[in-house]
């Protein structure tokens, strides 16, 4: 496929590349037609318009190509997912009594009176207990846009707090132990983020103190992600697995349970493998079992949705 694009031989590279991450069969089919409405909303345009119109055509074909578009199951299910994720974050938010909230109340005494190098953490700390909840509001009143510039800002924060842990971290299981609480910010907010724009309209009032609710118990059962409270016997493979096999009713096309264990994962994922990682000694005796349980859970996915299938065409 060949197209005349505005800018000159760097602008065509760039959508070359953009339209290599479609389908090939949605590229051989409609690349054409892709490649012209470019140059037509380009004509004229600055650098900054053309990035933005090349953005825009390389994060649809993203969900093209992860099945994220808002007709796909997987783009339905996280806009159904959206609330509850909203209200799982600000679940995550430390309360009195946890020791979280210890690091949280020093950061917010200290200020910038504190040097340099721990001024990102000290922020990014406190933006992780003010910015969840403002999401949550956000999404209470439909106000999606906002929701997902604060979700965005969420991702941001983790990352932040995540570098300066993987850097300042005297191993690597202290690594792994504060990765266990920042993860869920970075993870929620990147679903959230993923879920589609247009399907994101409406306010989700019962959904988003559903998903707050339950983030507040999941963390509680979790111990506040404190390395004190790590979790033996059943409970960590209980909290991985209950929202992985909720999930599993997305193959049969009731998204409200499967949203629900897609909102509750991203809480309970991480500081459960860590809690199964050491109890089972390693990660060498943990990773067979792993993947013995996705491959389960995959054929069981693929058997439901067949099953689904079937009987949509029957009907």
């Amino acid at each position: 496929m060949s197209a005349t694009v505005p800018g000159g031989p760097r602008t065509g590279a760039a959508l070359r590349a953009v339209l290599a991450l479609y389908p090939a069969r949605y590229r051989r089919d409609r690349g054409a037609e892709l490649a012209e409405v470019f140059a037509d909303s380009t004509a004229g345009a600055g650098r900054l318009a053309t990035a933005r119109e090349a953005l825009d055509l390389a994060g649809y074909g993203l969900r093209l190509r992860t099945g994220l578009t808002s007709t796909a199951l997987g783009g339905r299910l996280l806009a159904t997912a959206a609330p509850l994720l909203a209200g799982a974050l600000a679940g995550l938010v430390a309360l009195p009594g946890d020791t979280r909230s210890w690091r949280v109340a020093d950061a917010a005494r200290a200020g910038f009176g504190v040097p340099w190098q721990r001024l990102p953490d000290n922020l990014a700390l406190l933006g992780l207990t003010v910015v969840p909840v403002l999401l949550a509001v956000a999404a209470v009143f439909g106000a999606w846009r906002a929701a997902r510039t604060l979700a965005g800002t969420v991702v941001l924060l983790a990352a932040v707090r995540l570098g300066v842990v993987a850097v300042t971290a005297a191993d690597g299981w202290l690594l792994l132990w504060h990765a266990t609480a920042l993860l869920p910010h970075l993870a929620a907010g990147a679903l959230l983020l993923a879920a589609p724009a247009d399907l994101l309209e409406r306010p989700g009032r019962l959904l988003v103190a559903a998903g707050a609710g339950t983030g507040l118990l999941v963390v509680k059962a979790q111990g506040g992600y404190d390395s004190r409270h790590l979790m033996d016997g059943w409970t960590p493979l209980l909290l991985l697995l209950v929202p992985l096999l909720l999930m599993l009713c997305a193959a049969r096309e009731r998204l409200l349970p499967a949203a629900l264990g897609l909102a509750v994962l991203p809480l309970t994922a991480w500081y459960s493998l860590f809690s199964l990682w050491e109890q089972v000694g390693g990660v060498w005796r943990l990773a067979p079992a792993l993947a013995a349980g996705a491959g389960v859970l995959l054929l069981a996915g693929r058997v439901l949705a067949g099953r689904q299938e079937g009987r949509a065409k029957v009907s």
